[in-house]
């Protein structure tokens, strides 16, 4: 199914008149009708008229594609995550660490340089390609979040990053991650916030080839996750929720902000943009 960059960019402006339509001047508000009006109807304007197909993909064959150029296109939601995660990991004793859905490696090798043994899984065989040209020495399998290769009660720290929102049910990779973990052990999630998730925000990318695509994604509420993290043994230790800054609207207006910036602002600037838990393993009994 094809669509422009229009249905974006009205979606935007429609987005940011519900947030602000309470707080907002009636000018304002006036102005930004007025914007989609002109939008709706602009058939000469040539950043409104893009057309896109972007199928939606399953894992494997959507990181197959997205692999190549994973690190190298700025991300929002990986400016937003990484800073929180990288905090927790640095509040942990080095040990024996999981990064499960390891990607290209940028949380292994952050582990790696804080002293850990790193463990990555991942169920991409291209995306650990690249993670074992950038962290040749750690130990990289493949596998899935439901079945990790790891050996029971063997990790003192385990992270995964933005893989739990391609999980269909929280339930079942969650045990596995919770398995894994000494007791005591800590354990580190981080996923595209739900609230994104339920605007429309997904795992987009556009991959080397200039084709467009996303990765299936599910939104998970915070009682899914608390719901898993309790039924698997976990207690919550902290969450944290970064929201999204001016440079993050940037990078989510995908080359379109100059089209409409205060529309970009109105709908996403304060709105949390990551979920990042910070749990703990009980011991067993």
């Amino acid at each position: 199914m094809q669509r422009t960059t229009r249905h974006y960019v009205v979606g935007v402006a429609g987005l940011g008149i519900m947030r602000r339509w309470l707080t907002a001047s009636r000018e304002r508000l006036d102005e930004r009708v007025r914007q989609i009006e002109r939008f709706a109807s602009a058939g000469d304007e040539p950043a409104l008229a893009i057309e896109l197909q972007v199928p939606e993909m399953g894992v494997i064959d959507g990181y197959a594609r997205w692999a190549a150029n994973y690190d190298v296109v700025p991300n929002p939601l990986i400016r937003l995550e990484e800073p929180a995660v990288r905090g927790l990991i640095d509040a942990v004793p080095a040990g024996v660490a999981l990064d499960a859905a390891c990607g290209t490696g940028r949380h292994t090798r952050h582990l790696r340089a804080r002293g850990h043994r790193v463990i990555g899984v991942d169920a991409s065989p291209h995306m650990l390609e690249h993670a074992r040209r950038a962290a040749p020495d750690a130990d990289l399998r493949r596998g899935d979040l439901t079945a990790l290769p790891v050996d029971t009660a063997s990790v003192d720290l385990a992270v995964c990053a933005l893989a739990l929102t391609h999980c269909e049910r929280l339930e079942a990779p969650v045990a596995e991650l919770a398995r894994v973990l000494r007791p005591g052990g800590r354990l580190i999630v981080s996923d595209l916030h739900p609230m994104q998730l339920q605007l429309g925000v997904t795992a987009f990318f556009i991959d080397e080839d200039g084709r467009a695509a996303r990765v299936r994604s599910y939104p998970h509420l915070h009682a899914h996750y608390l719901d898993a993290f309790a039924g698997a043994g976990l207690d919550v230790v902290g969450c944290r929720e970064p929201p999204t800054g001016e440079e993050e609207v940037v990078l989510m207006s995908g080359g379109l902000m100059h089209v409409a910036p205060d529309a970009f602002r109105d709908a996403f600037l304060g709105l949390p943009g990551a979920l990042v838990w910070d749990l703990v393993r009980r011991p067993r009994t």
